[in-house]
């Protein structure tokens, strides 16, 4: 099947509806599954229900659940089958049709259709696949909402905010017959949202009217643009195509940028021989389950800076999903730094007992993390 036939399966997922929101379980499970396949955990057509797994459905549920969402990743790990692409494997001796829900005891793993798993191991396919996947997701307002209290902005910014993507600046859009009158807060996909952004910048109503508010419209751009990334994860495509078309650089040098920004080739293998093959904070041994994890991000750092290793951890996906969020980071001794707004960090195995044997070399790499990532200042 072509990409296409997948990306409008996608925009169309049976998801159960309540009070005409539509429920975020398919879309977790399936952004977590292509989270793992980003990461390198999953590398074959074989997906296991398990605690990586899990874990990575949290993350995303965490950010799109509703105060009614129960965080049951086994119901749409079960109940994707039904999409045709999505085929459980039953352990032999089972009788699929007396199967009514997920068991580990009758559900071995889950195969995609090769066609499907190919493109999710595209960091260019994957991208159009998780913007797809937004299309699903009801009430984006709302979402957006969380997610910038999430972030530590106050109730009242999300509310001056969400006025100006949902009136003030569709309207002068709508005066200019750039859009139709809608708010902005209806777009689900980052690429066409970005695409909008770029116009309405132009806009001298816009320029005026931001100066006046001290840059507030502006900012309810960009934050609404990072909310629709953060749900889609299309960070990873913009990043290798801005790799593939700067000119500086020569064909070696791009092939060594995407090979790190997309968790492999020389950067991993740094880490592994610096860490000896273990997690930095809780030693786990396995390799396939660590990620080369950035101190400072990719979209902060220089070229340099992006292949240093000591601008690396190497962490358990769980781990470095948190510390890529900003829900933890660590002091110069090492110690781990758990910010306030992560709940139940034991969930995740995050105590406030661990810590990483620190170089004097991370620590400016750190104390960038700390500062400008890090929730708990």
């Amino acid at each position: 099947m072509s990409l296409q036939y997948y990306i409008d399966k996608f925009q169309h997922l049976n998801t159960n509806s309540i009070n005409g929101r539509n429920s975020p379980h398919k879309v977790c499970m399936l952004l977590a599954v292509m989270k793992l396949i980003d990461e390198g955990i999953i590398t074959q057509n074989r997906i296991v229900f398990d605690d990586l797994l899990k874990a990575s459905f949290s993350e995303c549920f965490a950010q799109m659940r509703q105060a009614n969402d129960r965080n049951t990743p086994e119901n749409p790990f079960y109940h994707l089958k039904t999409e045709g692409f999505w085929h459980l494997v039953y352990h032999p001796g089972v009788d699929s049709y007396s199967v009514k829900r997920f068991s580990a005891k009758t559900v071995s793993h889950v195969r995609l259709d090769d066609e499907l798993f190919d493109y999710m191991r595209s960091p260019i396919a994957a991208t159009d696949l998780k913007d797809a996947l937004t299309n699903n997701l009801s009430n984006l307002s709302d979402l957006f909402s969380n997610w910038l209290i999430g972030l530590g902005k106050s109730e009242k910014t999300a509310k001056n905010y969400l006025q100006a993507l949902q009136s003030s600046i569709p309207r002068w859009m709508a005066e200019k017959q750039l859009i139709e009158l809608q708010p902005l807060t209806k777009i689900s996909s980052y690429q066409q949202f970005h695409a909008l952004v770029e116009r309405t910048r132009q806009l001298d109503e816009f320029k005026i009217r931001n100066t006046n508010g001290n840059g507030m419209y502006s900012s309810a751009l960009n934050a609404y643009s990072r909310f629709l990334a953060d749900i889609a994860q299309v960070d990873l495509k913009q990043d290798v195509e801005d790799i593939l078309e700067d000119n500086a650089l020569s064909a070696t040098e791009k092939s060594i940028l995407v090979s790190t920004r997309l968790g492999q080739g020389h950067f991993r293998e740094q880490l592994i021989r610096y860490w000896h093959g273990h997690c930095a904070v809780t030693g786990y041994s396995e390799t396939q389950m660590l990620v080369a994890s950035h101190i400072k991000p990719w979209r902060d750092a220089n070229n340099r800076e992006r292949l240093n290793p000591y601008n690396g951890l190497l962490l358990l996906a769980n781990i470095d999903k948190a510390f890529d969020l900003g829900f933890i980071s660590f002091q110069d001794s090492g110690k781990v730094m758990i910010a306030r707004q992560l709940e139940d960090p034991e969930v995740l195995g995050i105590r406030d007992d661990m810590a990483v044997n620190l170089h004097r070399e991370h620590k400016p790499f750190l104390s960038h993390h700390r500062m400008e990532i890090f929730r708990g200042f």
